[in-house]
């Protein structure tokens, strides 16, 4: 019986052609495009990105034609893939998916999210008010206390910055029940502008999933792992949180662009 001659598996398959290209038809290498991702993933509004939102980056700001699948190799072979989330199913209340929102302005979300200071000892509270549609933080405030005044203000200032103080404009506002929130002077400001206040039930999150996801991005990319001295100090940094969350960090819901962006290109 004849021996069979071993079969070499060496260099089979197709082979990745080591280059991509710019729309005008310019070749890029790959050490190129690596080095474009190495300085996205250093930069502070992008470096919490994975790989469809790096995608985005290189066509929008390098004119690269190059699909996900060769950004998630190349930051692979870098080490800069975020390890795999469990997969869930999303949860979503009855409640939620009757109120229907086409338009900025028709249902924003509010909370409080809290955090220490170091340095005085002393809890700020974040209190913020995301617009469902467009997700852009549309008002936000730092203070040592938690109370209806405090709510109140960031609410004004919210009709304020949308420019429908005094339109009867009736956005919808949605709050979970903290005392702030029911207190005489929020539910007042609410009837006097015109706002439909509307409190989720007691333990439901869910309902309020749209500014609960922002303040979970608000903890991990910006107060994670810092010790803040006094309020000036956390405030400098969540003013700058702020800021990059509406202007520059890409939102996939939204067709991968910053939610102020969204938001002027959806006014009627």
């Amino acid at each position: 019986m004849k021996n069979k001659e071993k079969r070499s598996y060496n260099n089979v398959g197709r082979k990745y052609p080591g280059y991509s290209y710019k729309f005008d038809g310019t070749k890029v290498n790959d050490v190129q495009i690596q080095s474009y991702i190495s300085y996205l993933k250093n930069k502070e509004t992008t470096k919490h990105y994975g790989y469809k939102k790096i995608t985005y980056e290189l066509r929008r700001d390098y004119d690269l034609k190059i699909n996900k699948k060769k950004v998630k190799r190349l930051m692979k072979n870098l080490s800069l893939l975020f390890p795999n989330k469990k997969s869930h199913v999303r949860r979503m209340s009855p409640k939620c998916k009757e109120r229907k929102v086409t338009a900025s302005n028709q249902l924003w979300q509010m909370d409080i999210k809290y955090a220490f200071i170091g340095g005085t000892r002393e809890t700020a509270y974040i209190t913020s008010i995301i617009d469902v549609y467009d997700r852009e933080i549309v008002a936000y405030s730092i203070d040592l206390r938690c109370t209806g005044e405090v709510a109140t203000k960031v609410l004004i200032e919210a009709l304020y910055n949308r420019n429908i103080k005094d339109t009867n404009s009736g956005v919808v506002l949605r709050t979970d029940n903290g005392s702030q929130f029911i207190s005489g002077t929020f539910e007042k400001a609410c009837i006097t502008e015109n706002v439909l206040h509307e409190r989720i039930p007691a333990r439901s999150p869910n309902y309020n999933a749209y500014i609960e996801s922002y303040h979970r991005y608000l903890q991990d990319e910006c107060l994670a792992g810092k010790i803040y001295m006094s309020l000036n100090h956390i405030s400098y940094d969540i003013k700058d949180f702020v800021y990059r969350y509406n202007n520059e960090r890409i939102h996939s819901s939204i067709g991968y662009v910053p939610p102020h962006e969204y938001y002027l290109a959806n006014i009627s």
